[in-house]
């Protein structure tokens, strides 16, 4: 019930619900030291979300760090080795071409101890920013972080059904004010579903939450 209710909430503001079901996610993170998100677009969108320890340091960086351009597909990022605790990496990997080079650069700017948290929609509709490349599985992700040093991945599903599903494709072309009354039957058919066809349910995925180390 905590969840619906959240979710409520999200989706009858002009979050989609993919972002509302990988905010309601970032709740139960934990995050401690010195943290950047990266490729943030240059706001705290997420961090308000985020249990962080009282004295974590969390940082901001999207293509621009002060007057220096970078390109996230083949320049070295802005900061020196073993720098930070954990690194956010959210709803950005879709739109490099380039992943490895990215997913290296962050391990290098990662503490050894350090952990990459990350997220990736699947199914979504196009949004460029400036491009978008990439629709991730669970399978292929595992085998890119592992490729580019990381050795302890963990990657979550993040799904409720195909009827909410259905929903997140359809709620930019739905009012705000109607959203709410689309929405709440709609997960209640999910829950059912995911009663009757557990399984079945784990193919529509959202997206996918990834911890690699």
């Amino acid at each position: 019930m905590n969840d619906f209710l959240f979710l409520l909430k999200e989706v009858s503001s002009k979050k989609s619900l993919l972002r509302a079901t990988l905010n309601y996610r970032l709740k139960k993170e934990f995050l401690e030291g010195r943290i950047l998100d990266l490729g943030s677009g240059g706001d705290d969108r997420y961090s308000t979300f985020i249990p962080r320890s009282k004295d974590s340091v969390y940082e901001l960086f999207d293509v621009k760090k002060g007057e220096v351009q970078v390109d996230f597909e083949s320049d070295r990022l802005p900061y020196e080795t073993r720098t930070y605790d954990t690194i956010l990496l959210l709803n950005v990997l879709e739109h490099i071409f380039n992943y490895n080079h990215l997913l290296t650069e962050v391990n290098r700017i990662k503490k050894s101890e350090g952990v990459l948290v990350g997220y990736v929609p699947f199914l979504h509709w196009y949004h460029a920013d400036p491009h978008d490349y990439f629709r991730y599985t669970h399978e292929s992700l595992e085998k890119i972080l592992k490729n580019t040093g990381y050795t302890e991945v963990s990657i979550e599903k993040i799904y409720r059904g195909p009827y909410t599903t259905a929903f997140q494709m359809i709620h930019p072309t739905v009012p705000v004010f109607l959203r709410l009354f689309i929405f709440s039957p709609l997960y209640l058919c999910d829950v059912l579903f995911k009663k009757l066809r557990p399984k079945g349910a784990e193919r529509y995925v959202f997206g996918y939450y990834f911890r690699a180390r």
